[in-house]
C-alpha cells in the first residue's frame, strides 16, 4: 500500500472547522450514536473507519457523518480511541498485547469529537446538559492541538 504525505499551510481552509469534545460513559459507539441521534434529531450514519498510520501500525477509528439540510453542512462524529490492535509478543508473559491509539492526545479524556463548520444552536447545548450519558463536553481550542494531530481529524472519503 502506498502512503502519501501532504503538506498543509497554517491557514489552510481544510482546518477551518470547529470541534466539540464529548466525554461519555457509554462504551459502545453504536449505542452512543443511537442515543445522540434520538435526542438531538441528527441522523448520523456510519462511514468507513478512519485510519491513521503511526509507528508502522494502522489504527482504525469509528466515524459517522450527518448532512444537515438546514445549514447545508456535513457534521462528523469521530471516535478519539482506536479499535484495539493485537500484536504478537515473544518472550513475554502473554502471547499478544493490545495497543490502542488516541486520535488527539492533547484531549485524550474525550471519547468523541463532533466536527462541524457552523455555530451550534443554544438549544443544542441546553439539551446536551440534560443527559446523564454525557458527563462532559467542551468546545476544543484547535490552537492547542499539534498540527500532525489536527491532521488526524481530516476524514478522507474514498
Amino acid at each position: 500500500m502506498k502512503l502519501y504525505s501532504l503538506t498543509w499551510e497554517d491557514d489552510d481552509p481544510i482546518f477551518d472547522f470547529k470541534l466539540l469534545g464529548i466525554k461519555t460513559n457509554i462504551s459502545r459507539d453504536y449505542t452512543f450514536v443511537f442515543l445522540f441521534n434520538k435526542f438531538f434529531s441528527f441522523s448520523f450514519k456510519r462511514i468507513r473507519d478512519h485510519k491513521i498510520y503511526k509507528d508502522e501500525n494502522e489504527y482504525s477509528f469509528s466515524a459517522y457523518k450527518f448532512y444537515d439540510i438546514k445549514t447545508k453542512q456535513n457534521i462528523e462524529l469521530i471516535s478519539n480511541t482506536s479499535y484495539p490492535l493485537f500484536k504478537e509478543e515473544k518472550n513475554e508473559l502473554f502471547d499478544h498485547s493490545e495497543i490502542i491509539e488516541i486520535l488527539v492526545p492533547e484531549y485524550k479524556f474525550f471519547n468523541y469529537f463532533l466536527k462541524y463548520d457552523f455555530l451550534l444552536s443554544e438549544e443544542f447545548y441546553v439539551t446536551l446538559k440534560k443527559f446523564n450519558f454525557i458527563s462532559n463536553y467542551e468546545v476544543v481550542d484547535l490552537n492547542k492541538i499539534k498540527k500532525n494531530n489536527l491532521e488526524n481529524l481530516i476524514l478522507i472519503e474514498e
